[in-house]
């Protein structure tokens, strides 16, 4: 049995949805208090424009495209986007960047359960493919200098709802402790630059995604671990948001031999025990 496979059985996947929608709702709440009107206006905006994304292509793949028909898992993404993306951004790049999340990150391999890779990564790194400058803009109040409070605040938000799915069961502890553990390691050892509030989201909602992480006990530390190593591989060269978004879409497509391999090895292992 996988560690997801427990709230999939208590849950529906609209109610799965909802928790993490709540678990994200602090962080949304310091964005709203430190950003002000305009990112939440912005909030606003990208979520209806995700929406409406997926709504069209529902009705394009002949599917019921009504917004009581839809699972919520695209709002999450928006969200997502729009927490990790700096607050100074005009708003048509954000727009962008859901656009290439919902379009090319999700709907095009089938929508929710059929994607290789995370929805979120896939917007990130798109946008920045596009306008490479835009993702390395410094937010308008995360990390600077005399404003650490600021950004422990963003921190203790997002470990909020992170401890809220593991209470829920919705996520396990795996991804995100190998994850946090080896990242805080490797970059306090280089002294490479982190973004904790970052580095925190993307453990916690964005590397732990159901469909495109192992499904295994073993694969889960494993994926954390390596998320971990590659982007601390490339942080000589990429910002830590851009980083993490390609290790996280690396460990999206070495799952599946992830969930194989130990999967085949349990069972060798086990006909082995029986003889």
């Amino acid at each position: 049995m996988t560690d997801h496979a427990l709230p999939e059985r208590q849950l529906t996947t609209a109610g799965i949805m909802l928790a993490v929608l709540l678990a994200l709702l602090p962080a949304v709440a310091v964005h709203i208090w430190f950003a002000g009107t305009a990112w939440t206006l912005g909030l606003l905006a990208g979520c209806t424009l995700a929406l409406a994304l997926e709504a069209l292509a529902l009705r394009l793949r002949g599917r019921d495209a009504a917004l009581r028909r839809q699972d919520g898992s695209v709002l999450i993404t928006a969200m997502l986007l729009l927490l990790m993306l700096p607050t100074t951004l005009p708003w048509w790049q954000p727009a962008v960047a859901i656009i290439i999340a919902v379009i090319l990150g999700k709907q095009l391999f089938g929508g929710l359960g059929q994607n290789l890779f995370n929805p979120v990564a896939v917007g990130y790194l798109g946008l920045m493919t596009l306008f490479p400058a835009s993702p390395t803009m410094q937010s308008s109040f995360l990390p600077s200098q005399g404003q650490t409070w600021i950004t422990a605040t963003m921190v203790l938000a997002v470990l909020a709802g992170g401890l809220f799915l593991l209470h829920r069961r919705i996520i396990g502890w795996h991804i995100p402790v190998s994850m946090l553990l080896t990242t805080t390691i490797l970059f306090y050892g280089l002294s490479l630059p982190l973004n904790y509030s970052v580095m925190t989201l993307a453990a916690l909602f964005i590397a732990t995604d159901p469909t495109t992480s192992p499904g295994t006990r073993t694969g889960k530390l494993i994926y954390g671990c390596m998320v971990a190593l590659v982007s601390a591989a490339m942080a000589n060269w990429l910002s830590y948001p851009e980083a993490v978004a390609c290790a996280i879409l690396c460990g999206n497509a070495i799952t599946p031999t992830l969930d194989q391999t130990i999967r085949h090895n349990r069972n060798v292992w086990q006909s082995r025990e029986k003889r």
